[in-house]
C-alpha cells in the first residue's frame, strides 16, 4: 500500500510518464486513481482548444520502446548459404573450412537433421513464459514436426532438483513432454549458454530460415523479439502486451493467442512453409528495426523531455549593495551561481550563466572578480510584488525588500512545529511559553547559538502567527523563516519592520508550489464532496453542512474550511483518492486540533518547505532540528520522516488530528515512522529550557 501510494504521488507530480508499450498505459497505469485514460484524452482536447480545465491535470503518456545496440549484428543475405557451414558441422570428421561458434555444436548434438528450419524460443523457465504450451503445440502437429526443429534456450542449469519450485516444475514438464511425444532428435534444450552466445544462436536460426517465438501469457515488452528481428528472424508472438506494438512497427510476423496451441502451431507452420512470406517478414523487420535502435530511443526520449517545462525552481538573485561589501557575501553569491546551476529568468528570457562562470574562473584579481560578479548580477531583475489599490483599483508595483535572509549564513536551523491548539483551533496559552523556552535553550549554548537560526512552522495564517508571537513579546524578526498556512506560504521576517508593518512572502516559493494547482476547481469539488453523504445505492445531499469556508485562513495557495461536524468529515485518504480520480492534484489535511480542513498545492507542505529551504538557501537538511509534540496535524508523519533531526516534546500535545488521516484497512503510523532512530530524541515532559537543551545535545551527538 505504501509503494502504491508512492506511485500515486509520482503520478500527481508528473508532467510526462514514459512507458515501453501502449498496453502499460491501458492495463497498468489505468488501474491507478491518479490516471484515467478517458479523462486524460478529454483534458488534452480541452487544453488544445484552450478551454478551461478547472484545475484538473493528467500526466501525458508517451510510448518510447527501449533502445538496443545493433553494432554487433551481422546483416545476412536474403538467401543465406546454409549447406557449407551446417554440413561441415554435422559431419563426423569435424573438418570444417572455417571455425564455427561453439554453441552451434552444442545445439547440433541434439538434432537428427540440423538443416531443417529452427523454431527458437529464448526465455527463463517461468510458468508465465508458457513454454509447455509451445512444446505441446509442436508435439501434436505432425506437419510442423516434419518441417522444423525446436530449440528451447531456458537459462542455465546444473541440477533441476536444486532450482526454485516454479522453474524446476517447468523443466521437469518439458522433459516429460519430450519423452511423451518422442521428440528426441527434434528438440534442442542445452543446459548452459553464455550471454555472448545469444547472437550466434539467433544467427543459426536465421541461417536455417527459422522463426523466433515468444508464447508468453503476457509480455510487458519483448526485447528478444527486437533482437531476433535484427538478426533476420520473423516472429510469432503473444497478442498480450508489448509484442502488439512491436508487430505494428515491424510487421515481421504473426500474433497468436498464447492459450490456443492450435493457433500457435498454425502460425509457425505458415511461416516455415511459405518461403515468400518468410522473406517478406525478414525484410520488413530489417527495414524498420532502426525504430528500436539506441540512438533513436535517445532522440525520442530527449525530444519528449525537452518539451516539458523546466521544474527546477527559477528564483532571482537580488544581493543588495550593503551585503556585497561583507567579507563572505562574494563567496555566497558565487556559491548561488555555481552550486545551484540555475537558469535565471530575466524579463521572460532564460539566460545561462555558464559563460559568465568561465569569465569568473579566469578573473586574475579581486577587483576583476568583483567586476565580473557585478556584471552577472546586474543582468538579474529584482523581484516585484503587485498589489491592488483598494481605492482606485489600479495595480501598484512595489519593490520587495532585496535583503537576503539570514538563512544563508545559518549552519543550524531550529524548526518549531508544535501543533498545540485548544478545542477552537486557537494556540494554547502555554505554547508561547514553550516557544520562549526553546529559544532560551538554543541561545544558552554559546558555541552553537551564533550560527543557529529559528523557523516557525504552523497551520495558522501569517496574521494569526504574528499576533501569537506578539502575545509573548516575541518579535517576528527573531525568526529567520515563517512557514505558514500548513506550508502554503513562506516568509522571511528579516524584511519585517514596524514602519511598514508588512511581511513579504517569498515569491519564488509561491511560483514553485503553483505547479498543478487549481484553486477554483478544488473549492467547488471539495464543497460537493464534503456536503454529500454516500449511502447504499447512491448519494444524498447532507442537510447539515459539515464544513464552512474559512476566508480568514485562506490565501492564494490555501483553501481553508472550518469543521462544523467532525463526525461527517471524510478521512484524508478518502478525500485525496476522490480528488485524484477527478484529476485534482493537491495536499488535503486536517489541522489545528481537527477544527480546520486545509487544502494546499501538491508541492506545498510543512515538510516540503524544509526541502525548499535546502534547495533555495543551501541549508543542510541534516542540520535542521524539528521540534514536535507526540501528535499533531495530519502532516505530522511527514515532519517525523526524513534525514533531519527530531525532538519530541512529551506530555505537551495531547490531541491532534491524526484520527482523520487514514481510511480503514490502510497502513499504520509504525509503517511510516521508524521506531528507534538516532535522529530522534525526547524531552522528559518538563518543557524547560534545560530539558530541551539536553534533548538537542543528545540528538546532535548521536548522529555526529
Amino acid at each position: 500500500m505504501r509503494r502504491i501510494e508512492a506511485e500515486e504521488l509520482s503520478l500527481d507530480a508528473a508532467e510526462l510518464v514514459i512507458t515501453s508499450t501502449k498496453q502499460e498505459i491501458d492495463e497498468q497505469w489505468g488501474l491507478y486513481d491518479g490516471f484515467d485514460v478517458k479523462l486524460e484524452k478529454v483534458l488534452r482536447a480541452r487544453a488544445r482548444r484552450r478551454v478551461n480545465c478547472h484545475g484538473r491535470y493528467m500526466p501525458r503518456m508517451a510510448v518510447i520502446p527501449p533502445g538496443m545496440d545493433f553494432s554487433s549484428v551481422e546483416v545476412q543475405e536474403d538467401a543465406p548459404e546454409v549447406d557449407g557451414e551446417l554440413t561441415a558441422l554435422a559431419s563426423s570428421d569435424g573438418s570444417s573450412p572455417k571455425a564455427v561458434p561453439a554453441i552451434w555444436s552444442e545445439l547440433m548434438r541434439f538434432l537428427t537433421n540440423p538443416h531443417k528450419p529452427m523454431i527458437l524460443a529464448l526465455s527463463r523457465p517461468d510458468p508465465k513464459k508458457n513454454i509447455t504450451t509451445l512444446l505441446k503445440a509442436f508435439g501434436e502437429c505432425r506437419p510442423l514436426r516434419e518441417l522444423a526443429n525446436l530449440t528451447l534456450i531456458m537459462g542455465n542449469r546444473d541440477d533441476i532438483d536444486e532450482m526454485s519450485g516454479g522453474n524446476a516444475s517447468v523443466l521437469t514438464t518439458v522433459l516429460k513432454m519430450i519423452d511423451k511425444y518422442d521428440l528426441y532428435g527434434q528438440v534442442a534444450y542445452p543446459k548452459h549458454h553464455k550471454q555472448s552466445d545469444v547472437p550466434d544462436i539467433y544467427r543459426l536460426a536465421a541461417k536455417t530460415k527459422g522463426v523466433f517465438i515468444n508464447p508468453a501469457l503476457v509480455e510487458p515488452f519483448g526485447l528478444t523479439l527486437i533482437e531476433a528481428a535484427a538478426h533476420g528472424l520473423p516472429m510469432v508472438a503473444t497478442k498480450n502486451g508489448g509484442p502488439v506494438d512491436i508487430h505494428r512497427a515491424l510487421n515481421n510476423g504473426l500474433l497468436v493467442d498464447p492459450h490456443d496451441q492450435e493457433q500457435i502451431a498454425s502460425a509457425l507452420l505458415k511461416l516455415v512453409s511459405e518461403k515468400n512470406l518468410w522473406i517478406e517478414c525478414r525484410r520488413n523487420g530489417w527495414r524498420n528495426i532502426h525504430l528500436f535502435s539506441w540512438p533513436e530511443h535517445c532522440r525520442t526520449y530527449l525530444t519528449r523531455v525537452a518539451a516539458c517545462r523546466m521544474r527546477h525552481p527559477q528564483w532571482k538573485t537580488d544581493t543588495p549593495k550593503d551585503e556585497v561589501a561583507a567579507d563572505d557575501s562574494w563567496n555566497d553569491s558565487l556559491k548561488d551561481v555555481q552550486d545551484m546551476s540555475l537558469r535565471l529568468s530575466v524579463d521572460g528570457e532564460k539566460i545561462s550563466l555558464n559563460g559568465s562562470l568561465e569569465h569568473l574562473a579566469a578573473a586574475s584579481g579581486e577587483h576583476e572578480l568583483q567586476d565580473q560578479v557585478k556584471h552577472v548580477l546586474s543582468r538579474i531583475k529584482k523581484p516585484e510584488r503587485a498589489s491592488q489599490d483598494s481605492e482606485g483599483g489600479k495595480k501598484v508595483v512595489d519593490n520587495v525588500p532585496s535583503k537576503y535572509p539570514m538563512l544563508r549564513r545559518r549552519r543550524r536551523l531550529i524548526v518549531i512545529a508544535l501543533d498545540y491548539y485548544d478545542s477552537n483551533g486557537a494556540p494554547e496559552k502555554k505554547m508561547i511559553k514553550i516557544v520562549q523556552e526553546i529559544m532560551k535553550a538554543v541561545r544558552s549554548d554559546s558555541q552553537t547559538a551564533r550560527f543557529s537560526g529559528f523557523a516557525l512552522s504552523t497551520a495558522m495564517p501569517v496574521s494569526e502567527t504574528v499576533e501569537f508571537m506578539k502575545s509573548g513579546k516575541i518579535e517576528p524578526s527573531e525568526f529567520d523563516a515563517l512557514i505558514c498556512s500548513s506550508g502554503s506560504e513562506m516568509y522571511y521576517p528579516g524584511t519585517y519592520t514596524e514602519e511598514n508593518g508588512k511581511l513579504f512572502p517569498d515569491p519564488d516559493y509561491a511560483s514553485h508550489i503553483d505547479y498543478h494547482w487549481g484553486r477554483d476547481g478544488l473549492k467547488n469539488t471539495i464543497w460537493k464532496l464534503m456536503n454529500t453523504d454516500e449511502v447504499k445505492g447512491g448519494k444524498s445531499k447532507n442537510p447539515s453542512k459539515p464544513i464552512e469556508e474559512d476566508g480568514k485562513s485562506s490565501n492564494a495557495h490555501c483553501v481553508s474550511y472550518l469543521i462544523k461536524d467532525l463526525s461527517k468529515a471524510k478521512r484524508v485518504d478518502d478525500l485525496r483518492q476522490k480528488l485524484r480520480m477527478r484529476g485534482l492534484r493537491c495536499h488535503p489535511m486536517y489541522c489545528r486540533n481537527s477544527t480546520r480542513l486545509q487544502v494546499i498545492p501538491l508541492l506545498a507542505s510543512r515538510a516540503q518547505a524544509l526541502r525548499y529551504l535546502f534547495v533555495r538557501w543551501r541549508l543542510n537538511v541534516t542540520n535542521m532540528y524539528v521540534i514536535l509534540g507526540e501528535t499533531g496535524d495530519t502532516d505530522y508523519e511527514e515532519l517525523r520522516s526524513g534525514t533531519h533531526k527530531t525532538v519530541i516534546m512529551k506530555g505537551i500535545v495531547e490531541k491532534g488530528s491524526d484520527e482523520l488521516l487514514r481510511a480503514s484497512g490502510s497502513y499504520h503510523r509504525d509503517d511510516v515512522i521508524p521506531g528507534d532512530s538516532p535522529r530522534v530524541a525526547y524531552t522528559s515532559g518538563e518543557a524547560t529550557a534545560s530539558d530541551i537543551a539536553k534533548a538537542l545535545q543528545q540528538v546532535a551527538k548521536s548522529t555526529a
